[in-house]
């Protein structure tokens, strides 16, 4: 049973570079970026307001993958291969159609740094419709990590080894739990400031 108007979609995405970053040394020694990554949707997961896992695709590219970057992905060589990949594989047009989809529904999306997932799908989502935990808890003096607020605020412990869409997703969704509670309490700035005093004095770890 798909999501409909209005209903809560937590999503997570991965990504892997089909080019490397480029850069030039100038004279003084200064790294200047003169071409970023060109970054492909690899996987993509989505699970319903209640936890439930209903996307779980991993998206095949003709490209030759130059990067799978494992640390933040979890994405190792292979995964993405449909000779030898254990997952599901998708087209990435097929995964862009599912996400369409879920978007002309009126789903509101709940994810950690989405506004940039999607810019690099290249998908619009009405900014009514995504609830960014990297926005909800920013108090203007640094954006925090995902880890960081599972951490402090679910006492959870996440991104151990490998990153995992799942589990970043289902995260999210806590958070945002969280959020809304500390808000119908209405003890969200304080609870704001503090989070940011804790993460002073834990280095955000």
């Amino acid at each position: 049973k798909l999501p409909k108007n209005g209903d809560l979609v937590a999503i997570d995405c991965e990504f892997v570079a089909l080019s490397t970053e480029e850069f030039k040394v100038l004279a003084d020694g200064t790294r200047v970026v003169t071409a970023p990554p060109r970054l492909s949707l690899a996987r993509v997961s989505c699970l319903s307001g209640d936890g439930t896992v209903f996307i779980d695709d991993y998206i095949v590219t003709p490209e030759n993958v130059e990067d799978h970057l494992t640390r933040f992905s979890g994405l190792v060589p292979g995964d993405l291969d449909p000779k030898s990949s254990k997952h599901h594989l998708i087209p990435l047009r097929i995964a862009y159609m599912k996400l369409r989809h879920l978007v002309d529904r009126g789903c509101i999306f709940v994810g950690h740094g989405l506004n940039k997932d999607f810019r690099v799908i290249n998908i619009f989502v009405p900014p009514e419709n995504i609830l960014d935990t990297v926005e909800l808890f920013y108090l203007g003096h640094r954006k925090l990590s995902l880890a960081f607020l599972a951490s402090y605020l679910l006492e959870e412990k996440i991104q151990g080894r490998i990153h995992d869409s799942i589990e970043d997703a289902r995260t999210a969704l806590k958070l945002y739990q969280k959020y809304e509670t500390f808000r119908d309490q209405g003890i969200l700035q304080e609870k704001l400031h503090e989070i940011f005093e804790q993460g002073q004095r834990r280095n955000y770890k």
